[in-house]
């Protein structure tokens, strides 16, 4: 195309952002007219009156009271206009007739970002019913003055620190133009250019000043994201919608030296701010796995980071690419064994309660192809003693980066692998780790309780909750060895049985891993054809007066309890089927319990339900409280009627799109130039052939006009009277 043609082009183009803005504002126009609705008639309603004199709120029956949901959706159809009325939010005055035409000429044109844009518009022309319903759904309403307190100050932080990214090469410091491990090369951003006669910042004091500015603006921005889960959501949901972690992702890019101390911190805040965005919101966990390709470097933080982006989001976790496995045990072989990568491939084995075992069996497949440099373990003798003193060394507490911290966290990992019985990965485990070596390990007197806790739970889940039978396990003495183990650990948690261990560690130790993995052993349906267990009567007899004596213990929660008494009745029904002799004493506790538990059980939910139901009435929620949850009950209730009533509209606008694809010339006089073109497939060829190009650039554009295209190949359906 000559400049003469590309200077028209851009031209068009220009119109073409102008119409989009018109469209913009009408949608604002529509959502606020749709909240001054539903606020009259929640008004009418439910009389929002100040408090009476004795401080109490007004009563309103919420049984009887009920929103006019019909007179709404009336209110909401009537909005799009019909008829006469269509012109008032019609960008002309023939009903959208002269906005199409212009729209299907600019498609026919040789200029592709010219014709994407025209189909875009095109687009959000038929589907205006679809894009209201979609952004009253995003609605978030302000209703405490808090609220809007929080709004005004999210604001004002946000808008000082998009200022400080956009202006950041006059402050960051850049000598040696080296960025920072936390940053992807390639894709450093574009900064604005500013005038020249703008106030340059100087290096040094006013650059320093700057830095704090941006952190004292992330400190501040990390506590809006608030404590406790209701506070917290609501103002997750609010920095998303005023798209904060857009500008945290910006400031990720910045250019910076590598050594900068003062912008590394900077980094740390933005990464923390990120990981508190997406706790536990799975919304905003979606919106920064977009951004993924941010987040795959060798840095730490970044691990963190992706960690909280997967965590318990089975569907992320379940459509993970093998290249994020593999890119971060490529991390330990080339960066070093930092227990953060490792945490990250634990993340992703598990979510929501389930086994993700597409994750279990990718990471096992690049553990086992990995090198030592990956996979450590102290199985030689030499290797062993180095272990050995790693463990004296960290008697009083494994730090948290240490070889040691690392080699438990691998084991970890492993075992996580095989959890939920898993054939493949619980082969390829016992391969790795040998049982003789576990149990080398885990009953050396050295052997500290964190690396009991990996070992013991690693043998739970590789070698005795397994989906196959592991031999081993069963003809070996090996477990029986780990057994009497556990009684001398149950021991020294009872060493003083009225005063509770300060030993948390090996409190969760036994409690857990411990009970899981009798329970586990003697619940097995493999067991049952096991001759070593009447050759280790002696230890089955031992392992019950253990767990009768943790029973005792009067600081036990009653969590725990439950978990005790779980394992004392396994045992017992081991020890019945075998005629496995008892002392008398313990044959008369063990009886007692069995006995009694189960009337104890009905007696605790009898009180728990007393308790409630007595307790109950007296629960009070403040009028604030109550008016917020109401409001926000009742728009649900509205988007949920609007949805029911606007779908045969929604599909009506497709299908007229569709109509308007099929007979584009109907829209232009007869014998014009355009109606020619049209009339001889010139739309609808442009239209194919652009969309090949679209498969490569707009994605998201491309699958639209497929899915149009493939609704003028199949018959119309019936779209209900009003469609």
């Amino acid at each position: 195309i000559e400049n003469e043609n590309i200077v028209v082009m851009e031209t068009k183009l220009k119109i073409l952002e102008i119409l989009q803005f018109i469209l913009n504002v009408r949608l604002d126009y529509r959502i606020s007219y749709l909240l001054s609705v539903f606020k009259k008639e929640f008004v009418e309603v439910y009389p929002m009156q100040d408090s009476a004199a004795d401080g109490t709120a007004p009563a309103f029956d919420s049984t009887t009271a009920a929103m006019n949901l019909d007179r709404i959706g009336e209110h909401a159809e009537a909005m799009f206009g019909v008829g006469k009325t269509s012109s008032m939010l019609e960008v002309d005055d023939e009903g959208g007739r002269m906005f199409l035409r212009v729209l299907i000429h600019l498609t026919m044109h040789d200029y592709p970002p010219l014709i994407s844009g025209s189909l875009q518009l095109l687009f959000k022309h038929f589907s205006q019913r679809q894009e209201v319903l979609h952004t009253f759904k995003q609605v978030q309403l302000l209703i405490s003055a808090q609220d809007v307190e929080n709004y005004k100050v999210i604001k004002s932080e946000l808008d000082k620190l998009r200022t400080m990214v956009e202006k950041s090469e006059l402050w960051v410091d850049k000598k040696g133009s080296s960025k920072g491990d936390s940053t992807v090369e390639g894709n450093k951003k574009e900064k604005k250019e500013h005038a020249a006669d703008e106030e340059v910042t100087a290096p040094g004091e006013k650059s320093s000043e700057n830095y704090q500015i941006v952190k004292g603006i992330l400190e501040r921005l990390n506590k809006m994201c608030g404590v406790g889960e209701q506070v917290r959501k609501k103002q997750q949901r609010l920095l998303k919608n005023m798209d904060a972690h857009k500008v945290m992702l910006d400031l990720l890019q910045i250019p910076y030296e590598k050594g900068d101390a003062k912008m590394l911190e900077i980094l740390k805040f933005t990464h923390q701010f990120l990981q508190k965005f997406c706790a536990g919101n799975q919304e905003n966990q979606a919106l920064l796995h977009k951004h993924l390709n941010l987040f795959l470097t060798p840095g730490l933080l970044e691990a963190e980071t992706m960690q909280h982006i997967f965590l318990n989001n089975y569907q992320l976790c379940s459509e993970i690419n093998e290249t994020v496995p593999q890119h971060f045990i490529h991390c330990v072989a080339t960066h070093g064994r930092h227990v953060q990568y490792l945490d990250f491939l634990h993340t992703i084995i598990k979510a929501e309660g389930k086994y993700v075992k597409k994750c279990q069996d990718m990471i096992m497949t690049e553990l086992t192809n990995a090198g030592d440099d990956v996979v450590v373990f102290y199985n030689d003798k030499a290797s062993l003693s180095t272990l050995l003193e790693m463990m004296t060394a960290a008697r009083d507490g494994v730090e948290e980066n240490s070889p040691l911290m690392y080699h438990i966290s691998l084991v970890d990992l492993l075992a996580a692998c095989a959890e939920g019985k898993n054939v493949y990965t619980e082969i390829k485990c016992t391969s790795l780790l040998p049982l003789e070596d576990v149990v080398r390990v885990v009953t050396h007197e050295d052997c500290i309780t964190e690396v009991k806790m990996a070992y013991v739970n690693f043998v739970n889940h590789c070698y005795v909750d397994t989906e196959v039978e592991m031999k081993e396990i069963y003809t070996s003495n090996h477990i029986w060895t780990l057994f009497e183990n556990f009684t001398l650990d149950m021991a020294r948690m009872c060493k003083k049985r009225e005063k509770r261990l300060p030993d948390p560690t090996l409190e969760k130790y036994v409690l857990t891993v411990v009970l899981d993995t009798i329970n586990a052993f003697f619940s097995s349906p493999f067991s049952e054809n096991s001759t070593s267990l009447q050759t280790h009567q002696t230890i089955v007899v031992q392992l019950l007066q253990s767990t009768m004596r943790l029973l005792e213990c009067p600081w036990l929660q009653q969590q725990h309890k439950s978990s005790v008494e779980a394992c004392i009745r396994t045992l017992a029904m081991v020890a019945k089927s075998r005629s496995i002799a008892l002392p008398m004493d313990l044959d008369a506790h063990v009886s007692s319990l069995l006995n009694s538990s189960s009337t104890n059980t009905v007696q605790r939910n009898t009180s728990s339900y007393k308790t409630a139901t007595r307790t109950f009435p007296r629960v009070s929620t403040t009028p604030n409280q109550w008016d917020y949850k109401n409001i926000i009950e009742k728009l649900q209730d509205i988007i949920n009627a609007l949805e029911d009533r606007l779908k045969p509209l929604v599909e009506a606008e497709l299908s007229v799109l569709v109509d308007v694809l099929h007979r584009p010339e109907l829209l232009f006089m007869e014998g014009t130039e355009a109606f020619q073109r049209c009339e001889s497939g010139g739309f609808l060829s442009k239209l194919v052939q652009h969309t090949k190009d679209l498969m490569e650039t707009e994605e998201k554009l491309c699958i639209k006009v497929l899915r149009t295209l493939q609704q003028m190949l199949v018959k119309r359906n019936k779209y209900g009277e009003r469609g």
